[in-house]
């Protein structure tokens, strides 16, 4: 399989913060790019997601709506496979993160936890238990 099938793009104020969130409490690798950049890739696992400033990087008519959008909630949640699922949840929990639902056994079999990112995107961390109700 060629490449990527979905990369979603984080819209952000602040890189630098961005990525202090994302690799420093989430675990997440800067693939490429820094934080001096406009546009960054991080991995975690097999999951790929780009963070992304508002600049000029577009027409006019989308870096203005870009930066509309900034600061608004989605209704989005990334769902990213977290094989360190118990030890990421004890890191997020102490780092004092907004935690939106705590981790729990679900009836389709699998552990997972949904933490809010400093934006208001949700992430969700899910590890496969193979204990279905």
């Amino acid at each position: 399989m060629p490449g990527w099938a979905v990369i979603p793009t984080i819209r952000v104020p602040d890189m630098a913060e961005a990525l202090a969130f994302y690799c420093d409490l989430l675990g997440f690798t800067l693939d490429r790019g820094d934080v001096a950049q406009d546009n960054n890739s991080l991995i975690r696992g097999d999951a790929r997601v780009m963070l992304e400033t508002a600049t000029d990087l577009y027409s006019p008519e989308f870096n203005e709506a870009i930066r509309a959008r900034l600061g608004g909630k989605s209704a989005i949640s990334l769902y990213i496979e977290a094989e360190d699922i118990e030890d990421l949840y004890a890191k997020v929990v102490e780092a004092g993160a907004k935690v939106v639902d705590p981790l729990a056994d679900r009836p389709w079999g699998q552990l997972e936890f949904t933490v809010e990112d400093h934006m208001s995107t949700w992430l969700t961390f899910w590890k496969a238990t193979n204990k279905k109700s």
